[in-house]
């Protein structure tokens, strides 16, 4: 029978070239936590991924192996930095948890790595990560609206992913024209123009029979 290998050559590597346990999560962390800050420092096309392996203290084959491409790993960076960043607040009041996750939204976007990755929409590789890390931003939003329904404080036939979509809109562009940046009053004004007209919309059957009469 071999003998069993000791010491690193023992651990059991996981897919990915990265070993499993304590040490495999810290050197994620590092590599990811490192690229967020390149990210912030010089942006997406100027970023190289020897540099961050070279930041997070790790060999650059270590970082390929996990993150074959520079769209995985900040793909994968961006979505831990939304994890990180993103509230989801049950205050029993859902005007109340939209102006927290608003208010929350409007000060991660005007972080330096927020600002950093705003400023490269044109990209065609940070618009497709954009498009991968959407529904993880949109299901947050999604929950609280849904919550908000079940207290009976928006109609039943509501579409919570479109009043995300209008929700945020209004904030998106003007974060990424900068020119002038959401305040809370603008952020309350959002939400309840489009809390008050969800309320007041009509199915579409009873509106179109109202207006056959």
């Amino acid at each position: 029978m071999a003998a069993r290998p000791k010491g690193k050559s023992a651990l059991r590597a996981v897919p990915g070239g990265v070993r499993a346990g304590g040490r495999s999560a810290r050197i994620v962390a590092d590599v990811l936590r490192a690229t967020a800050e390149e990210l912030a420092r010089v942006g997406y096309a100027a970023l190289r991924m020897e540099e961050v392996a070279q930041a997070a203290g790790v060999n650059k084959t270590t970082v390929y192996r996990r993150w074959p491409t520079k769209m995985q790993l900040v793909g994968e960076a961006m979505r831990r930095e939304s994890d990180r960043r993103t509230v989801a607040p049950d205050t029993g009041s859902l005007r109340s948890d939209l102006r927290i996750m608003m208010r929350s939204f409007v000060e991660n976007g005007r972080t330096p790595l927020a600002r950093a990755w705003l400023s490269e929409l044109s990209n065609t590789e940070v618009r497709a990560i954009m498009r991968g890390s959407r529904r993880q931003f949109e299901s947050q939003w999604v929950a609280v609206i849904a919550r908000g329904m079940a207290r009976g404080e928006l109609p039943a036939h509501t579409s919570p992913l479109f009043l995300s979509e209008v929700l945020v809109s209004p904030v998106v562009v003007r974060l990424v024209s900068g020119e002038e940046l959401p305040t809370e009053d603008f952020c309350d004004a959002v939400i309840d123009l489009v809390l008050a007209g969800a309320a007041a919309r009509a199915p579409s059957r009873r509106r179109a029979a109202a207006t056959s009469r």
